[in-house]
């Protein structure tokens, strides 16, 4: 029972983690675009160099991305855009867009 317990308790703190992190990316992506004019493109998809990509170019170096066990993209089309964290091992997928809903799929 305590290992169950455990393990819920992990998979909520990881998902919370990443959910920060969307957060965090966010602030990085409104800086992005007041230096450059629009959002950052270089990741739309979920994988380790679209992690990495989003450090150096949205995060100024920071990283808090690639250690955890989230992949992270950004979506953008126009104005509009979705920034994602995914799990590749669980499929769990949170989402933040615009105007800063946050959603999860049905894996997390």
């Amino acid at each position: 029972m305590g290992i169950v317990s455990y393990s819920g308790y992990t998979k909520g703190a990881k998902q919370k983690n990443a959910e920060l992190s969307l957060n965090t990316i966010n602030l990085g992506l409104q800086e992005y675009k007041s230096s450059f004019g629009s959002y950052y493109t270089g990741a739309s998809t979920c994988n380790a160099s679209s992690s990495a990509n989003i450090v150096s170019n949205v995060m100024d170096g920071q990283d808090s991305l690639t250690e955890q066990d989230f992949q992270f993209c950004i979506s953008v089309s126009g104005s509009n855009y979705t920034i994602t964290a995914k799990n590749p091992d669980t499929g769990c997928e949170i989402s933040l867009n615009q105007t800063l809903k946050a959603t999860r799929n049905s894996s997390c």
